[in-house]
């Protein structure tokens, strides 16, 4: 467990599963067992060179078989030209964009990681990647397994039953939803986050049966994070 710690530190925590395996922490799981180490070209000859040293071994060069490269960048989507269509967030690793069907889509640019993997689903090619500061994208990365262990813990392997019309937390998420998009002078990161939390609630209590005060508890660490 301490080695695929380490090794796991030492990846950059795009979440972009270039390396055949979903995240950074699975594919660290898999280095340890004897796995390729040479397999992240995100993150390039820094990552290789801390891993050879973990593991004492000497890969000269990552393997471009996995890449290609990905920069310092984050999405941002051009929401006039967004038609709702929703492919980005399915294919987001740590839900990091918000939106409904047939309205527009949003990116919580503080989660993220700039992995591009929204950006081949995107029929309308309205996502765009612009650069951020090294200092910027380390905070985001150092939270993205957090953000991408609970994308996975959240949502259930088989397709949830579609809500019926006429039940009060579909009123309620179309409505707020509805508001927050009409009314563009509110905070938008807060506005977005807080639709997250009451959407991961429901969640929480309908499909893993936690109470009340287990979900207040889990909201918290969320957001303390």
């Amino acid at each position: 467990m301490e080695l695929i710690k380490k090794i796991h530190s030492s990846l950059p925590q795009i979440q972009c599963g270039r390396c055949d395996t979903p995240g950074c922490y699975q594919y660290a799981e898999q280095i340890a067992e004897g796995v390729p180490h040479d397999r992240c070209v995100p993150g390039g000859s820094d990552t290789l060179d801390q891993l050879n040293k973990i593991l004492d071994k000497s890969f000269d060069n990552v393997d471009e078989n996995y890449g290609p490269i990905i920069k310092n960048k984050l999405a941002v989507i051009r929401e006039e030209d967004c038609i709702g269509c929703k492919k980005c967030i399915g294919a987001c690793p740590v839900d990091a964009i918000v939106g409904a069907t047939n309205l527009m889509h949003s990116v919580i640019t503080d989660i993220c990681t700039g992995c591009e993997l929204c950006i081949d689903p995107c029929p309308v090619d309205c996502i765009d990647l612009v650069d951020i500061p090294d200092e910027d994208i380390k905070k985001i990365r150092d939270k993205s397994q957090f953000y991408f262990d609970l994308n996975k813990s959240i949502k259930p392997n088989k397709k949830r039953a579609k809500l019926k019309n006429n039940t009060n937390i579909n009123k309620d998420i179309s409505s707020e939803i509805n508001l927050k998009i009409t009314n563009r002078g509110i905070d938008k990161n807060k506005a977005i986050e807080d639709m997250q939390d009451h959407i991961l609630s429901s969640d929480l209590k309908k499909l893993h049966k936690f109470k009340r005060n287990q979900v207040e508890i889990f909201l918290k660490e969320k957001n303390e994070t």
